[in-house]
C-alpha cells in the first residue's frame, strides 16, 4: 500500500506524537465511501488502542455501518488546537489523519472488550458496568474496530 506523502512536509509529526494526540481526544470525523459513492463523513466519539480506533453505533442498519460492510477502507481526522489566522487567510491547527480498515466486530466477547475500552476512554465511571450496558443494549449495540494502516499528523506553526 501506498499512500501519498504530505505536500506541508515541514508540519509533519512523528508517529508517536500522532497517536498521542489520538489517545489525548475522543471526538472525530469518520469517512466512509457512503451511498452511491457519495463520501459520508460523520463525527463519532472513539478511543484508540493499540492501533485500534474503537466506536460503537445504536444500530446495525446506520448509514456508516451499513457503509463499512460493503467497503471496509476508511479515513478518521481529528482537529485540535485551531486558530483562524484572517490577515493571512490561514488557519493554525494540529490534525492527525488516519487510513485503515473498519471491521463490525461480531463476537460477544470482543464487544464486550471494545465497550469496556471505549468506557475507560470516555466515562470511565461507567468500566464496571461494561456487562450491564451491553446486556442493556445488546441487540442493537454495534461496536466498531478500525485497524491503522497509515497515520500522519500535522502541526501548525
Amino acid at each position: 500500500m501506498i499512500f501519498r506523502k504530505m505536500r506541508r512536509s515541514e508540519k509533519a509529526t512523528d508517529i508517536a506524537k500522532a497517536e498521542e494526540l489520538l489517545r489525548s481526544k475522543d471526538f472525530g470525523v469518520l469517512s466512509v465511501c457512503g451511498d452511491d459513492g457519495y463520501p459520508y463523513g460523520v463525527p463519532i466519539n472513539y478511543v484508540y488502542d493499540e492501533g485500534k480506533i474503537y466506536f460503537h453505533s445504536t444500530s446495525a442498519e446506520s448509514h456508516k455501518i451499513d457503509a463499512i460492510r460493503k467497503n471496509e477502507k476508511v479515513s478518521f481526522t481529528i482537529v485540535t488546537e485551531y486558530e483562524l489566522i484572517p490577515e493571512k487567510l490561514d488557519t493554525m491547527y494540529t490534525s492527525v489523519v488516519v487510513f485503515g480498515r473498519a471491521r463490525v466486530i461480531n463476537s460477544k466477547e470482543e464487544t464486550k472488550e471494545a465497550l469496556r475500552l471505549l468506557l475507560a476512554g470516555l466515562s470511565p465511571s461507567l468500566v464496571g458496568s461494561t456487562e450491564k450496558i451491553y446486556k442493556g443494549s445488546e441487540e442493537k449495540f454495534v461496536m466498531v474496530e478500525i485497524s491503522v494502516e497509515h497515520i500522519s499528523g500535522k502541526i501548525g506553526r
